[in-house]
């Protein structure tokens, strides 16, 4: 898995100078050299979205994102299902760190795990997020936030029919005037 990282980090360096180039060219009045084929095999989305928790997990987000000030933020947590959805979320940042406060409408979802629901099944008790119940009653997650404006891979584990199943969430960045609430 490492190495379809790699070369996907590899193909989006590539394209990121090919791009930059054309511009450079374009503002000068050149046209940009004909691309060689990249003998790099070609990324797909699914190969992009099964990124392991470790890696989720420890990632800056400020690789990602502008960085936020120190502080509470009520964000937007969107994801790719009305079963799986946020009731609220709320962004905690502190020290350049990223936790979000997640609350779910109902009680079918009792676990989280950052990565598919296969490697789920296999992964230590650590990487795994329990819920407990919110003062609203709901019940909420405590996770931690690798990125922002990015869908990332999630697996919910659905205690009542004691299964794993694959979603994707989104932190929304707050928006530019949002205040930070005192922390």
């Amino acid at each position: 898995m490492r190495e379809t990282r790699g070369s996907w980090h590899l193909c989006a360096a590539r394209a990121a100078a090919a791009l930059l180039l054309g511009v450079s060219l374009a503002a000068c009045g050149a046209s940009a050299p004909a691309q060689k084929a990249d003998p790099e095999p070609a990324v797909t989305e699914q190969d992009a979205a099964t990124t392991d928790a470790t890696d989720a997990s420890t990632a800056k987000p400020q690789e990602k994102a502008a960085t936020l000030a120190d502080g509470t933020y009520q964000i937007e947590a969107q994801t790719d299902s009305s079963m799986f959805r946020s009731e609220h979320c709320t962004l905690t940042v502190a020290d350049g760190s990223y936790t979000a406060t997640l609350a779910l409408p109902g009680e079918g979802f009792s676990k989280l795990y950052f990565g598919t629901a296969e490697e789920a099944e296999n992964a230590s008790e650590d990487d795994i997020y329990e819920f407990f119940e919110g003062d609203d009653g709901k019940y909420t997650f405590e996770i931690p936030v690798a990125a922002l404006d990015e869908p990332l891979p999630i697996a919910a584990f659905g205690h009542r029919r004691d299964r794993w199943y694959d979603h994707t969430i989104t932190f929304v960045s707050p928006s530019q005037d949002a205040q930070a609430d005192a922390a």
